[in-house]
């Protein structure tokens, strides 16, 4: 792109983290950067408890705007949807508090917005300037996530009903889709009913020769004597299957005993697992670590990779793996066999048995001369597909084809001046609380949306009135 441009990356959950999308936003904001655009990154604070432009020094305090959101909305969903979910209910308040925090940070100043997820996908859509482009790279299946996890109990519940309204309009919110896998995008057009004409695949890069370096560093555990390691980098959760691998590994344990398993990452199920760790009689065997901050040392040292997942999306942490040159064990979840060539680049295990699992490792483990090809292989694959330069040649032929799409509208609407209340309403947001700011919090608000902005989603209201049964 010649043209050098105001970017803004959005996210409704917080950066950075420690894994999920972070690798992603990372290694984009740094490419778009070298390429002399100026990009900004709109999210929630680690913290929680603000939404803020990073690096910045400008933020909106979470409660002050979710305070008086609750107090607006609350009343008319509790006059017209009786006994609705109150999970449901919050996510709206969440997304409606995000999207009015969005509007006090000059969103006319942007050439281009780039959403990172479905929530802030629709919150953007519902308060930028008409002219502003917007593009969503979507990295999972969402609904289907805390379906999973078991945050949705049911597909008969309101709240299966709003996750996919949800995916849905976030989705069709964006002028373009972008996302990393063929598996993800047939996801989009098969249960979101999201038409495929907007949907490009751009599959993610890494920007390799910094990988390598950070290979090279000198990790801070080593290797156990006489022991193959088997690593596993990923968060403690359910859609990354590691119970299944724990099964796996008690089988493992019986015929050999020459291995430990290094879990790379944190999460909700930490305490479980390693219980059932203690219960398997694996406590010797594995281990572990939390989450780390060079991975690629330690795959590096690593024997073979394993992942577990029961649903997974174009894992970076088998990028890495591939890049490091190693065997790798995978499932047929998701969009992993699409980056695994079965007894050539690694062995591709059925999601959620751990009998698989075993006799893929098991065979990974017996057969050295397998290993070393899977590795070769991995890596010349790796290699090949993932330049962090063939990610951004996709990404900038998307916002292109987009701006170019979007050119008329942007010639035939005048931009936005900045309002001057801008300023003023970002000091006076993170001031200490005061509950009778509230219709002043309003009226600081207003001049920033859109003139036929409605605080209530009309989406969501359709849903509501078609579902009927609005408990959980």
């Amino acid at each position: 792109m010649a043209k050098r441009m105001r970017i803004l990356l959005t996210c409704y959950f917080y950066l950075p983290s420690t894994a999920g999308l972070w690798p992603y936003v990372k290694e984009l904001k740094q490419a778009l950067e070298r390429e002399g655009h100026e990009v900004d990154l709109l999210t929630h604070h680690p913290d929680v408890l603000k939404y803020y432009i990073s690096n910045s020094g400008k933020f909106v305090m979470k409660y002050k705007v979710k305070y008086q959101v609750q107090e607006k909305v609350g009343p008319l969903y509790d006059q017209y949807f009786p006994g609705l979910d109150a999970r449901v209910k919050d996510y709206e308040f969440e997304r409606i508090s995000f999207e009015l925090a969005a509007s006090c940070f000059d969103l006319w100043k942007y050439d281009l917005i780039h959403a990172q997820d479905v929530i802030s996908a629709r919150a953007m859509a519902r308060i930028k300037p008409k002219q502003t482009p917007l593009i969503a790279t979507l990295h999972g299946a969402f609904a289907h996530e805390q379906l999973l996890q078991e945050e949705i109990k049911s597909k008969d519940s309101i709240r299966w009903h709003y996750a996919m309204f949800r995916d849905h309009y976030g989705a069709i919110a964006a002028d373009e889709i972008i996302v990393p896998s063929e598996w993800l995008k047939g996801m989009l057009i098969k249960e979101n009913n999201v038409p495929s004409d907007n949907i490009t695949v751009v599959p993610y890069g890494i920007h390799i020769d910094s990988f390598m370096e950070r290979m090279e560093q000198t990790p801070l555990i080593g290797p156990p004597n006489n022991k193959r390691i088997i690593a596993c980098p990923a968060r403690l959760s359910v859609e990354k299957g590691h119970k299944y691998l724990l099964e796996a590994l008690v089988k493992l344990k019986q015929e050999r005993d020459d291995w430990v398993c290094w879990l790379m990452g944190d999460g909700v199920l930490r305490d479980e697992l390693m219980q059932l760790t203690k219960e398997c009689n694996l406590q010797h065997n594995v281990l572990f670590m939390g989450s780390q901050h060079n991975v690629p040392v330690l795959l590096k040292i690593s024997d073979i990779f394993v992942l577990p997942s029961i649903q997974d999306n174009l894992p970076f942490a088998v990028m890495e793996a591939q890049l490091a040159g190693k065997p790798i064990v995978v499932t047929d979840a998701g969009g992993l066999p699409g980056m695994i060539e079965h007894n050539k680049t690694g062995l591709i295990a059925k999601a959620g048995s751990g009998e698989s699992l075993y006799l893929n490792i098991k065979e990974a483990l017996d057969n050295e001369a397998l290993r070393e090809s899977m590795g070769k292989n991995a890596r010349e694959f790796g290699l090949s597909n993932w330049p962090i330069e063939r990610m951004i040649a996709g990404l900038f032929a998307v916002y292109e084809e987009t701006i170019k799409k979007g050119d008329k509208v942007r010639k035939a609407t005048k931009r936005n001046q900045s309002s001057p209340l801008v300023s003023e309403q970002l000091s006076m947001i993170a001031t200490p609380f005061d509950h009778h700011d509230g219709e002043n919090l309003w009226k600081r608000l207003y001049p920033q949306l859109p003139s036929e902005y409605s605080i209530l989603d009309s989406g969501f209201i359709r849903v509501l009135n078609e579902y009927k049964n609005y408990g959980s």
